[in-house]
């Protein structure tokens, strides 16, 4: 009975110290983060910050633009002693120990999140597709890592291939995003809102389905013939492909800076990259970027229905699905905000 009794105390004890860590956590902190957010939460006083204190209560995104560090950009679960690694802010502020978002840009970013992005996506959605951090930043770029003389294994030297990363995603707590003065106030500015916009959806949607939540409804994949879609390479059959249902494949990034082709010709090597457990395509995530990405006046001009009528069928039943199951509105996406959907 005494040893029941310490036993008991023990539990209580555990118990006790448990809340009382709990009580005392910092509550600014999202729960399982693995780095900080310095200087409170939200990060300054304007009618913005008041926004960004809603997206966060209501999808569970902290957007953060001040005191993100070099270690903030590159952490991730894997080594980080090769490639790239992401830097931002001025060119002559290169070993600045934060990279604060210029004041006067600070409305078009949580513009873009709040207007772009949240509104036409669910809650529910966001809260498992997100990650819990979105760094804002200004100038966001890659530069080769430099390992020293002595090390034998530097990458400077031309390796930079690509210094403007538009966005970066793939750290296990946080993304960050960046939008170029050309983005925000050229002539292309529109187009290039419309490619952030498609990029970022469609990489949320893609870290669902890295996590087997994405999924797929049955009748999509009804109709469709797998096996003898090789007959599409033959020169003569001119928009076959269209007829066996399958739609053109576009690029992640939905195109970069001014370059308006974002379309990929079919590649084909077997009969078997048609499979839709293939993750070279994906079938139905390609006629999910084709939705968003054409308003339905564009989709029709690229696939009249007359012509097609089997690509407008799996392109209603996609719409359908990722409405109801997810909350995401692909035809308001294809508009955007600056634009009354018909």
């Amino acid at each position: 009975m005494k040893k029941l009794i310490t036993l008991i105390s023990i539990v209580f004890a555990i118990v006790a110290t448990f809340v009382a860590c709990h009580d005392s956590e910092d509550m600014i902190t999202p729960s399982g983060n693995y780095s900080p957010i310095r200087g409170g939460f939200p990060q300054g006083n304007s009618k913005y910050d008041t926004i960004i204190n809603n997206i966060k209560d209501e999808y569970g995104v902290y957007l953060l633009y001040k005191d993100i560090t070099e270690t903030d950009l590159n952490r991730n679960w894997l080594s980080t002693g090769t490639g790239d690694i992401y830097i931002a802010g001025p060119e002559e502020e290169r070993n600045a120990p934060a990279w604060n978002l210029p004041e006067e840009q600070l409305p078009y970013y949580v513009d873009y999140f709040r207007n772009e992005i949240f509104s036409n996506i669910s809650r529910e959605f966001a809260k498992s597709a997100f990650p819990v951090k979105m760094y804002m930043i200004d100038n966001l770029r890659t530069e080769p890592r430099d390992f020293g003389e002595d090390s034998g294994n530097s990458s400077s030297g031309g390796t930079n291939i690509d210094p403007r990363k538009l966005l970066m995603k793939g750290n296990f707590d946080c993304w960050a995003i960046s939008f170029s003065d050309e983005m925000m106030n050229s002539d292309e500015a529109s187009y290039a809102l419309k490619q952030q916009r498609c990029m970022l959806i469609i990489e949320l949607i893609k870290n669902i389905d890295s996590k087997n939540e994405l999924g797929s409804p049955d009748e999509f994949w009804t109709g469709f013939n797998f096996k003898d879609t090789m007959d599409i390479k033959n020169p003569s059959a001119a928009n076959y492909k269209y007829k066996l249902g399958f739609v053109d494949m576009i690029n992640d990034n939905f195109g970069t800076g001014r370059q308006k082709q974002v379309w990929v010709e079919y590649y084909f090597t077997s009969t078997e990259y048609w499979e839709k457990s293939n993750p070279n395509y994906n079938l139905f995530t390609t006629y999910i970027k084709n939705i968003m990405w054409l308003t339905p006046e564009e989709f029709e001009e690229r696939y009249p229905i007359a012509d097609y009528p089997m690509i407008h069928e799996k392109r209603d039943i996609a719409i359908n699905y990722m409405k109801e199951k997810h909350g995401i509105d692909l035809i308001r996406i294809s508009y955007g905000n600056s634009k009354e959907q018909k």
